[in-house]
C-alpha cells in the first residue's frame, strides 16, 4: 500500500526495450526518493551495503544504485 504524504510522489517511468539506462535483463527497477543522498550513502557504507553505481548527478537530481538481496538493482534518488 502506498500512502502519499505532502511533498511525496509515486512515479512510474517506462523505458523502451533498447534504452541503455539499466541492464536489459532487468525489466523493472524500484526507485526510492531520499531526502539527503550523501547521508544515505554514509548510512549504507556504515551497514556494509556496497554501491552498485557511484553517485551520478544530472538535471533530474542525484542518483545511486544498490542491489537487493537477490541482485536486482534499486535506485536511490535525491530530487
Amino acid at each position: 500500500m502506498i500512502k502519499p504524504q505532502l511533498g511525496s510522489e509515486t512515479i512510474f517511468s517506462f523505458f523502451t526495450e533498447n534504452d541503455s539506462y539499466f541492464p536489459t535483463e532487468q525489466q523493472v527497477m524500484l526507485n526510492f526518493q531520499v531526502h539527503n543522498l550523501n547521508e544515505t550513502i554514509k548510512h549504507l557504507e556504515h551497514i556494509g551495503v556496497p554501491l552498485a553505481k557511484k553517485k551520478e548527478i544530472s538535471e533530474f537530481g542525484k542518483f545511486i544504485w544498490i542491489e537487493d538481496p537477490e541482485g536486482r538493482l534499486v535506485e536511490l534518488w535525491e530530487k
